[in-house]
């Protein structure tokens, strides 16, 4: 993410909050991971994991975290006034951010397709070429991403979201007009589908996510002197239960609210909200509005839910609310637990994980056709640290060398956090 040299500088002061907000990038990236890598079974689909184990992801929760740390950091790193000329360096500094690595994820996915004799369309590679992919089709024209790099959908949507920025830099909305007509959207996509085509729905309700770490963006810095320390790992155990667990879902379809096909990002995604923006304002040292309010939500959406299925006799018939009902007991353990020292070892990862997530998934397909056993435990283990050794590797190599080598020649004094 970037910062406009002249404009909109980050303070000194600020600086610190660099660790917390890569380490919660880093969580997000291991989410995505458990999911592509358990849930998925791409390592070795003839063989089954334990159901505890196929069903311990959170990749949605992972995307949605990266959509509000999106955000965050575009907000914090562009506060300063609106001028043409800050307007052209943020749009120039976005691009030689991401489309070097990504144009370089797409040459890796084409290699991975003709490798593994997998057939892709040509309108498929030139649409994802050109970052329009999206598996919802719009007006009835389908365009998914290429299928061994599923996961660029959200490329596409933080693409919108960059441009919509723009606006918001400009204009300064006040927050009616920045979250009301995005959540009139994501409930007419799930209550009253046809009046609401399911792409700008699932677009509505991932803005919604990107737009309140923007929001997140403009509220005051706490002093570290007088801070309260809060329980992050107790919120980031939350997201985790909350994407499995589902609990906004689960009320809406006791209610008989449901809904057959929400898009990529739906209102029932909301659930999450709480517990992603407590663990971001924690770690960012923002003062959060209505914290107490928001962490009673954070908890609710996942106990109320716990609640019912006990209730029903139905919480150990799915593997994924078992997963998720630990994930709130530890959440309730660790509350006395203030120290972020843990996020350190995950800033790493979250400091190369926009290449991580944008190569981790052609590259299970390409370690899946390696020559292992395929229907064993032995094929799985045998296949994992290949894929983590080439992916971690080529995603620090992209990241630590590649990147900084097109910035120096492209865009000077770029901020670290970018």
């Amino acid at each position: 993410m970037t910062a406009d040299p002249g404009v909109s500088k980050p303070a000194p002061a600020r600086r610190p909050t660099e660790m917390g907000i890569e380490g919660v990038r880093g969580v997000a990236a291991l989410m995505v991971a458990m999911s592509h890598l358990f849930y998925l079974d791409l390592l070795t689909p003839a063989w089954k994991l334990p159901p505890w184990l196929h069903s311990l992801e959170g990749g949605h929760a992972g995307v949605l975290t990266f959509f509000v740390l999106s955000g965050y950091v575009i907000g914090w790193t562009n506060s300063g006034a609106f001028t043409p000329d800050a307007g052209r360096s943020y749009v120039w500094r976005r691009l030689v951010r991401l489309a070097p690595i990504y144009q370089v994820a797409m040459i890796v996915t084409l290699a991975v397709i003709w490798f593994t004799g997998l057939s892709e369309s040509p309108r498929v590679i030139v649409g994802s070429f050109l970052g329009l992919q999206n598996f919802n089709g719009y007006f009835g024209f389908s365009l998914d991403p290429p299928l061994v790099n599923g996961p660029l959908w959200s490329l596409n949507y933080e693409l919108l979201y960059y441009g919509l920025f723009l606006i918001l830099w400009r204009r300064n909305p006040k927050a009616a007009w920045v979250f009301g007509p995005a959540l009139l959207a994501g409930m007419l996509g799930w209550f009253a589908p046809r009046f609401m085509p399911l792409f700008l729905a699932s677009y509505a309700c991932g803005w919604l996510f990107w737009a309140v770490g923007w929001w997140l963006s403009r509220q005051p810095l706490l002093d570290r002197g007088s801070s309260d320390p809060q329980p992050v790992a107790s919120w980031v155990l939350l997201i985790f239960a909350s994407h499995e667990i589902g609990g906004v879902t689960r009320v809406l379809n006791v209610l008989g609210w449901y809904s057959n096909d929400a898009g990529m990002c739906a209102i029932a995604d909301l659930g999450l909200m709480p517990s992603i923006l407590l663990a971001l304002a924690a770690v960012a040292h923002r003062r959060l509005p209505g914290r107490r309010r928001i962490s009673v939500l954070a908890w609710a959406v996942c106990v109320i839910p716990m609640i019912g299925m006990v209730m029903t006799g139905r919480l150990l018939g799915n593997p994924g609310w078992v997963n998720g009902s630990v994930a709130v007991v530890l959440a309730a353990v660790l509350l006395p637990f203030r120290s972020t020292n843990w996020l350190r070892p995950l800033a790493w990862f979250g400091g190369i994980s926009y290449a991580f997530y944008v190569l981790h998934f052609p590259l299970l397909y390409f370690v899946q056709f390696l020559p292992l056993p395929k229907a064993a435990a032995i094929g799985f283990f045998a296949r994992l640290p290949i894929w983590v050794a080439l992916t971690l590797g080529l995603s620090w190599l992209l990241e630590r060398r590649f990147q900084p080598w097109i910035k120096r020649r492209l865009v000077p004094s770029l901020n670290p956090l970018s």
